[in-house]
């Protein structure tokens, strides 16, 4: 379906590592398989370990996993801000290293967009020129992460959203220029349509969250939508261009 399509893809989040709670095969064979399937020129990428584990150790191993797949897959770095210590080192460490895009995990390490720790990463960021996404499933994130960055340059893709909050979320998504969402909770073909109606097309970009979801949940609604090839094409590439050279 994909490759029929004749559309370029660039998935903005996919998972490499040992995932903690399932069974699940997150190995970069399985990725870059994945992506062969389904013809994905590149995918980014978080390694698990620095999400459940050690940010450092875990964004190293990305590094690896980068090199290794020959540019296909582009790692993005992640930090947990309540990890307080070296948070502006470990920042220019990962720029150095060419890293284009980070990613945050309030749900996983148990803590809310407003706490102190984040504020001042999204300072640090800011003052940088980096963009972010972070991973919003619940009530109020996103009204919070909308008073973290409303006065800022600076870009912010909110992920991993939820049927609960999808309301506040295009709500937040349609009153600032500066944030995104990523497509990976849009299950039903209608669904682009409509939210595309709500926000624009140019504010969404496409994420599958393969391996851990199965990748054609994400793409094919947005196939078997009703918008032209023209807003597939921004959803699926051009969107996320605008944002990191990928």
């Amino acid at each position: 379906m994909a490759a029929q399509s004749g559309l370029p893809i660039v998935d903005c989040n996919t998972w490499v590592g040992f995932y903690p709670r399932q069974a699940i095969d997150l190995s970069p064979q399985v990725l870059l398989s994945i992506m062969k399937r389904y013809g994905v020129a590149r995918a980014l990428f978080v390694h698990t370990t620095a999400v459940f584990y050690d940010a450092r150790t875990g964004n190293d191993l990305a590094v690896q996993v980068a090199k290794e797949s020959g540019g296909l897959l582009i790692p993005v770095a992640s930090i947990n801000p309540m990890q307080y210590r070296g948070i502006g080192e470990e920042i220019d460490r990962r720029l150095q290293q060419g890293f284009r895009l980070f990613r945050f995990f309030p749900q996983w390490q148990n803590w809310q967009p407003k706490v102190a720790p984040f504020r001042e990463l999204v300072n640090i960021l800011t003052e940088k020129g980096v963009p972010f996404l972070i991973d919003c499933p619940k009530v109020g994130w996103a009204t919070e992460i909308a008073d973290l960055v409303q006065d800022k340059p600076l870009t912010v893709v909110l992920s991993d959203v939820s049927e609960v909050n999808m309301g506040e979320v295009l709500c937040v998504v349609k009153s600032l220029p500066n944030i995104y969402l990523e497509t990976s909770c849009i299950i039903q073909p209608d669904g682009y349509d409509l939210v595309a109606d709500e926000i624009g097309v140019d504010k969404l970009v496409f994420g599958s969250n393969a391996p851990l979801h199965y990748f054609a949940s994400a793409l094919f609604p947005l196939l078997h939508s009703a918008l032209s090839d023209e807003d597939k094409r921004k959803v699926l590439v051009e969107n996320l261009r605008r944002i990191v050279q990928a």
